[in-house]
């Protein structure tokens, strides 16, 4: 809920939450008052951890364990506070309303884009239990004896680089149902793209695209994702496989734009994807997926568009995000 209210206030403008503070209107002023209150009450949660982040730093001020990115933020702050050059330190400092801004920016691009993620992931090993025999086999070479309880016993950091195949399932969803359909970006200087045309028969046709300084272009992330230049003739297919890098093949990273790309692409990819591969990984240890009951006698074509139907918000979400989980024995 905070989620969904926070992206509200954020894409609302003021004048509209001042219009209907003042004119009731039907349905959406009612909305427009719970969402100033979600609102309000998590700046002021978030202000409340940075300000008790930062007692314990001050707390705890030789101490260089603790990798949490707020933590980080605050340290970095407080050392920048101690600068003597008054305009350096206004220059590389943040305010705390900064602080929490920051933390709006955390909560809003890195939850609900993995959660829907990872929905969509239990989705796709539903309906195709082969990959998710596969993934088990990985896992269990890693934790042989169940998933461990302890969080310092799971090694993440060894345990990543090993669910390779695991991670390439992550990829796949994504490349298949991106966290958003479109990308926007601006031309700094005058210059030429230089692309193909699939005409339906025959290879590619070469040409070009000027694009003058100031332009703005939106990539199809869709397209591209499943552009058969690219990723072969089985585009539209779900095959984890294509994210595996052999001796005779290595997977287009130009062409996977899940994370955006260039030098403003996503600051949280690699913990993205760290999360998502352990995340899957620890249910699939533990559980099955199957696909629900009440789909079961359905074609696999219908199964397949009922749980992999999707509806564009801050991210794209599942609209029926519905599976079965049954224990492991």
């Amino acid at each position: 809920m905070a989620f969904h209210h926070s992206a509200a206030r954020a894409s609302i403008p003021d004048w509209v939450f001042d219009l209907t503070n003042r004119i009731h209107i039907p349905f959406l002023s009612p909305y427009l008052r719970k969402t100033i209150g979600v609102y309000e009450a998590l700046d002021q949660m978030c202000m409340k951890a940075v300000s008790e982040v930062r007692a314990d730093v001050l707390e705890r001020s030789n101490s260089t364990t603790g990798g949490a990115l707020l933590r980080n933020l605050v340290k970095a702050n407080m050392d920048v506070d101690g600068e003597q050059d008054e305009k350096e330190r206004g220059q590389r400092s943040l305010t705390d309303r900064e602080l929490v801004s920051n933390m709006f920016l955390f909560f809003i691009a890195g939850h609900e884009t993995t959660a829907n993620t990872l929905s969509f992931v239990c989705a796709f090993l539903a309906l195709y239990p082969d990959v998710q025999q596969k993934i088990l086999e990985e896992v269990k070479l890693i934790w042989p004896n169940g998933v461990p309880e302890d969080v310092e016993e799971a090694e993440y950091k060894n345990t990543f680089s090993r669910l390779t195949y695991t991670t390439a399932v992550f990829y796949e969803a994504l490349r298949l149902i991106p966290i958003v359909s479109r990308l926007g970006r601006m031309v700094l200087k005058d210059t030429v793209l230089r692309t193909y045309r699939l005409n339906g028969v025959g290879d590619p046709e070469p040409y070009s695209v000027p694009m003058k300084e100031g332009s703005e272009i939106i990539i199809d992330m869709a397209a591209v994702h499943r552009n058969p230049i690219y990723w072969g003739a089985d585009a539209d297919d779900f095959k984890p496989e294509r994210f595996v890098d052999t001796d005779t093949y290595r997977w287009p990273r130009d062409a996977f734009l899940a994370f955006s790309t260039g030098f403003r692409d996503c600051i949280g990819r690699r913990f993205a994807a760290v999360e998502g591969a352990n995340v899957i990984a620890r249910i699939i240890r533990r559980y099955e997926i199957l696909v629900p009951k009440h789909l079961k006698d359905m074609p696999f074509e219908e199964q397949k568009a009922y749980l992999l139907k999707w509806r564009p918000f801050v991210s794209n979400s599942p609209v029926y995000p519905e599976v079965t989980f049954r224990k492991r024995s």
